[in-house]
């Protein structure tokens, strides 16, 4: 567990492969306040004017790292590598992230200097993963919070593979409320980052201003299981529709 209870929340974005048809994520999320964008490989690198402020990384899905963005992190996704102490090795000074899916693997990633980023996994496990961790670690999980429980899940219709993985970690699906909760639950247990991943959607700019309130101050004295709090609005300047 993280024994920075006083940090933040840190938000990273994970940005779709196909980005040509939606707006300026970069610039979307640098007005609502996030933390970080997360690009996987091949995919064209934001603007650092559009993402001024975010912290950028690229994801691995093959463990290949000689294309990098030379002030780049590296987030390592399942299957990318077998051999976690020699991927890292030769990546400095680039801060290095590998899925976990369990405890023995988070120690390995954690012992060749990377950090461990456990999930998509229902929210029971990862709070266990988070209260037995030792040291820094990430969750990623999909998100898709609705006015209703329906439009949360009508969201995902159009991307079957976001969908499947929502269905097995469906933490961040739900209202405002039941995200809040899901939240809360895994700041309680120790998470200090989270990515997410989110439909490509026309409406994500209100996806985007949405999640971005559940970091901060709506965390402060909010416990699992508390009373549900109003939904708060959307950040000042956070760019979405009018």
């Amino acid at each position: 567990m993280d024994s920075g209870t006083a940090r933040p929340l840190q938000l990273g974005l994970v940005l779709p492969r196909n980005t040509a048809s939606l707006p300026p994520l970069a610039v979307l999320a640098a007005r609502a306040g996030w933390q970080a964008l997360w690009v996987p490989a091949g995919s064209p690198w934001p603007a650092r004017s559009a993402a001024a402020g975010l912290r950028i990384g690229s994801i691995l899905d093959d463990g290949k790292v000689g294309a990098l963005e030379p002030t780049s992190d590296v987030w390592m996704r399942a299957g990318a590598t077998a051999n976690v102490a020699q991927a890292v090795a030769g990546i400095d000074p680039h801060e290095v992230s590998v899925d976990a899916p369990d405890d023995r693997a988070a120690a390995a990633i954690r012992s060749a200097g990377a950090v461990p980023v456990f999930g998509p996994a229902p929210l029971r496990t990862l709070v266990e993963m988070l209260r037995d961790a030792r040291g820094k670690s990430a969750v990623c999980l999909p998100a898709s919070p609705g006015r209703t429980v329906a439009e949360a899940h009508a969201r995902l219709s159009s991307d079957p593979g976001l969908r499947a993985e929502a269905d097995a970690a469906p933490g961040l699906v739900g209202t405002l409320e039941d995200c809040q909760q899901t939240v809360a639950a895994l700041y309680a247990a120790g998470m200090r980052e989270l990515r997410l991943r989110l439909p490509g959607t026309p409406d994500i700019p209100d996806v985007i201003a949405q999640i971005s309130t559940l970091r901060g101050e709506a965390l402060r004295g909010s416990d699992a299981g508390s009373p549900r709090s109003p939904a708060p609005s959307a950040p000042t300047g956070w760019g979405g529709r009018p």
